[in-house]
């Protein structure tokens, strides 16, 4: 289940799909290595070095993300990641601002 946001009982939200992405023009079903004992949420930057087959979390600051993903998943499998759309910036997991250009010269747009 996805992280429950809000600050009281009445206004607790789990972060969908719906939240993060706006516009999807392009979405792949490929694989997303997930590490034991992590839940990977929709939002979450990816990097695939292998044309698109295998998407994983960015080990540090330098990678060069050319995915988000669009599914809550806690162990590795397929599993939907945008590659081409429009997101909505605030609602990414593990983004830093380094990588607004990666992610803009591989047709993701940050709103």
């Amino acid at each position: 289940m996805g992280e429950l946001t809000g600050s009281s009982i009445k206004n607790i939200s789990v972060k969908r799909q719906s939240d993060v992405v706006i516009k999807k023009t392009l979405a792949v079903y490929a694989t997303v290595n997930v590490e034991a004992d992590t839940i990977l949420k929709p939002g979450q930057v990816l990097i695939t070095i292998d044309g698109g087959d295998t998407f994983t979390v960015p080990a540090d600051n330098a990678a060069e993300p050319n995915g988000i993903l669009c599914e809550n998943i806690s162990k590795t499998g397929k599993s939907e990641v945008l590659v081409v759309g429009i997101v909505r910036e605030k609602h990414l997991d593990s983004y830093v601002a380094d990588y607004k250009l990666h992610l803009f010269a591989n047709k993701i747009i940050l709103k």
